[in-house]
């Protein structure tokens, strides 16, 4: 992209960032085709703790993110300059800042030059929450949901989940990761690992008590679980996050 298209681009995007700081929770961003992020919301510069949008402009995620998730995130956007296809309503476990996180649904789509080359994508991220209302309220995945979130400590058996919409085991475990591109062990398991996100940050509780409270087996498989997820170990994760 140009320069003067760069910052045109800029100016334009920023008018629909005001309008996105208004939705709770919302994260509005565009990037050029090289990655650098040229319009924002505020929500952002939370996320990446900077105080001045002037830090983040023309910068890339691997500037303010831990490898693990810049790269992820930079395929999904190759992905979308690639193509030319969007990326809709994916759900996933992105930071929120300072050590929280939280389910969230990202649609990403190319943006076009005049001549209908990709020049950029354009994305928001919202809370996954509301996003999901209809969902909830759907017949085929709504109840087994609402039992997930409210039990996901608990050994839930999945084909009780499915018999509690009414759709056999492979229906049930074919239409869920159709929706979140994960199973629903998966799903549990990320959700437990978010719960202790929460609380290492927030207490001083011990390992043995978070992986208890949040429904691991013992403290081995928390400290697996979490790693695994979050891409580095529960005592690393309180060190760079925990509130004084």
């Amino acid at each position: 992209m140009q320069d003067d298209d760069f910052f045109q681009s800029h100016r334009i995007g920023n008018v629909l960032a005001d309008i996105f700081d208004d939705l709770p929770g919302f994260i509005y961003f565009v990037k050029d085709i090289d990655l650098r992020y040229v319009a924002f919301n505020q929500r952002l510069l939370t996320i990446f703790d900077q105080n001045d949008g002037s830090e983040i402009l023309g910068k890339q995620d691997n500037d303010f993110m831990p490898p693990h998730l810049a790269s992820t995130i930079g395929k999904d956007d190759l992905k979308v300059i690639e193509t030319g296809e969007s990326i809709v309503n994916q759900v996933e476990l992105v930071p929120r800042g300072n050590g929280f996180v939280d389910w969230s649904t990202t649609t990403k789509k190319p943006l076009l030059d005049s001549n209908g080359k990709v020049c950029g994508i354009v994305g928001v991220t919202r809370p996954f929450s509301q996003g999901t209302t209809s969902m909830r309220k759907n017949e085929e995945l709504g109840a087994a949901l609402k039992t997930i979130h409210a039990s996901f400590r608990e050994n839930l058996p999945i084909s009780e989940l499915a018999a509690s919409v009414n759709l056999s085991l492979s229906t049930f475990l074919r239409k869920f990761k159709a929706c979140f591109n994960m199973t629903p062990k998966e799903y549990i398991r990320h959700l437990r690992v978010q719960e202790a996100c929460h609380k290492i940050i927030q207490t001083t509780q011990s390992f043995a008590d978070i992986s208890y409270e949040c429904g691991f087996a013992d403290q081995s498989h928390f400290s697996r679980e979490f790693s695994k997820i979050m891409k580095e170990p529960p005592s690393s994760y309180r060190s760079r996050f925990r509130i004084k």
